[in-house]
């Protein structure tokens, strides 16, 4: 079955290449006139920056395109010294921030023409213009022309060249950043994190600024997130000075209430975190405007340290000395004779799997079954209270249930095949699904549409995650912006993690895992073995056993 309306992280041939006309780049030079040095200026955190040379005389052109694909990896000043391999008239509107190809196949350059080569590559990834970063399913051969003219002083130059730049995985990861760009969810409450990638630059606060007044990448549109900036809002200038961040804003700022202007100063504030900034002061034309006050929305969540779930017959936080007891929780729990469970945020409620569905167990109230279909998931709770749950087999069957019963169906076509996982993410903006088909493992980010009174109305544009093809077994959420995947490969089972909107990287095997379960970030991650083993993920690499025995863990929100 195909799926029409399901953005992918992963891209499709044809429309990959059309972005040949956006996207210049040729084979990778793994060597070349380059070095780094120290930023000497102080208002960017004394970054690394590359520094490359220009053109030599008497270059020939296949040279000269070897040294300009080198001199991509020096993206200061606007890649000031990449520009000096281009004429005069094409050096102005080259744009190497259009997009970033990123492939590790270097190629020897063909003439197709007197003045004119020739590349192919084979393309891993991309970075688009506004900083999003998409991983291909299987990599794209992708062939790109470049046309040379000789200047006044008989030297070849770049006449023609698509726009952007090519580096390698490790050249982008060594002059590339991943940066999360804050937005609110609609209840005002969190934070939600929209990673984006730029160059490790002096002028990286003012990018993020700029990016993050364009707004939310396209699978946080429609009302899953929010800002709080007006519409056309433009930045001016970005200073930093001893961890304060002086960001001046065209005038639509002013004409907002001072409430709107505090969440846009608490936006700014976590979007700029990373670049050491710990106050935000915002002006208008050079001049301080006044801010509101309000309760700081949170955008680190953490939960206990210690793994839930139920171990010979008890529910509670499990340590060496057995379950430590939940008040209002374990005892109800424990009599529904649970299955599976996710503990709700501060443990004052529970979503608990037994054999006749789903109950929803709050610590000061009696138990309730909403859900009573047979063959369920582990249930997930979301922060505003409701249930969520989906009959495994059916991939259309997901169903948010308010506290007093009440369904609310959810629409999701884009969906195939069993259904292995369901989370809501803890700030309540996101559903994560993993399932597996006859086209293989997905798992798939989609927004939370909600109306004002928090309740559940639909789902965003779904983004689906580049996972491989081994069997998903399960997944979890790490933190706001990264989900772990456990994965059968061959006797033993692997851990990935998955940055939404960036990279992924291998968690190492542990034998026979067969459930998977988030904690404070990677650290956090918990695997049961088959036989009720828990494992965690050691600093040596490997996965260890924490010597608790478990019926099952249960997911903490």
């Amino acid at each position: 079955m195909s799926r029409p309306t399901l953005r992918r992280i992963r891209m499709t041939a044809a429309l990959l290449a059309g972005l040949v006309a956006l996207t210049g780049c040729a084979g990778i030079p793994t060597g070349g006139p380059v070095g780094t040095a120290q930023l000497s200026s102080g208002d960017d955190g004394g970054d690394l920056v590359t520094i490359a040379e220009g053109p030599q005389p008497g270059a020939s052109p296949e040279q000269l395109l070897a040294n300009f694909l080198t001199a991509q990896r020096a993206p200061s000043g606007d890649y000031s010294v990449a520009r000096l391999f281009l004429t005069d008239e094409f050096r102005t509107v080259w744009s190497p921030t259009e997009r970033v190809l990123i492939s590790n196949s270097p190629t020897t350059p063909t003439a197709v023409a007197e003045g004119s080569l020739r590349l192919t590559v084979n393309v891993q990834a991309f970075v688009n213009s506004t900083g999003n970063y998409s991983e291909l399913a299987k990599p794209e051969a992708q062939s790109l022309d470049y046309e040379f003219a000789k200047n006044a002083d008989g030297e070849w130059r770049i006449a023609s060249a698509p726009a952007g730049i090519l580096l390698s995985t490790t050249q982008f990861a060594t002059t590339f950043g991943a940066y999360p760009l804050y937005f609110f969810e609609p209840s005002g409450a969190f934070l939600v994190p929209d990673v984006r990638w730029f160059p490790d630059t002096a002028s990286r606060p003012e990018r993020i600024v700029t990016e993050l007044l364009a707004g939310q990448s396209t699978w946080y549109q429609n009302g899953v997130l929010v800002t709080a900036f007006p519409s056309g809002t433009k930045v001016q200038d970005v200073t930093i000075d001893s961890g304060t961040a002086s960001v001046d804003l065209s005038s639509e700022v002013a004409a907002q209430p001072a409430d709107a202007r505090w969440r846009m100063q608490q936006q700014l504030v976590a979007s700029l975190a990373l670049g050491d900034v710990s106050s935000v002061q915002l002006t208008v034309g050079g001049l301080p405007i006044e801010v509101g006050s309000g309760t700081k929305p949170e955008w680190v969540l953490s939960v206990s340290s210690s793994p839930a779930g139920l171990a010979d017959g008890s529910f509670g936080f499990l340590s060496a000395g057995g379950a430590r007891s939940i008040p209002g929780i374990s005892s109800t729990v424990e009599g529904l004779v649970p299955l599976g469970a996710t503990l709700g945020r501060d443990a004052t409620s529970a979503a608990v799997r037994t054999a006749s569905g789903a109950w929803l167990v709050p610590a000061d109230g009696d138990p309730a079954l909403l859900d009573p279909r047979s063959g369920i998931v582990d249930p997930g709770l979301d922060v505003q209270g409701y249930l969520w749950s989906a009959v495994a087999a059916d991939p259309h069957s997901i169903v948010a249930y308010a506290a007093d019963g009440t369904p609310h169906p959810l629409s999701t076509p884009y969906l195939e095949g069993e259904i292995r996982a369901l989370h809501v993410s803890r700030d309540g903006s996101r559903l994560l699904v993993g399932t597996q088909g006859d086209a293989g493992p997905a798992v798939t980010i989609v927004g939370i549409v909600r109306d004002a009174d928090g309740v559940p109305v639909g789902l965003g544009e779904p983004l689906e995650l580049v996972v491989g093809e081994a069997p998903l077994l399960d997944a979890t959420w790490v933190d706001a912006s990264t989900v772990a995947v456990l994965s059968q490969e061959g006797d033993e089972t692997r851990v990935d993690l998955y940055r939404i909107g960036g990279r992924h990287e291998s968690y190492g095997t542990v034998a026979q895992g067969v459930q998977l379960v988030g904690g404070n970030l990677a650290d956090g991650l918990r695997v049961r073995g088959a036989d009720g083993t828990v494992w965690r993920h050691s600093a040596s690499g490997g996965w260890q056993s924490t010597g608790l025995v478990v019926s099952f863990l249960a997911t903490l929100q």
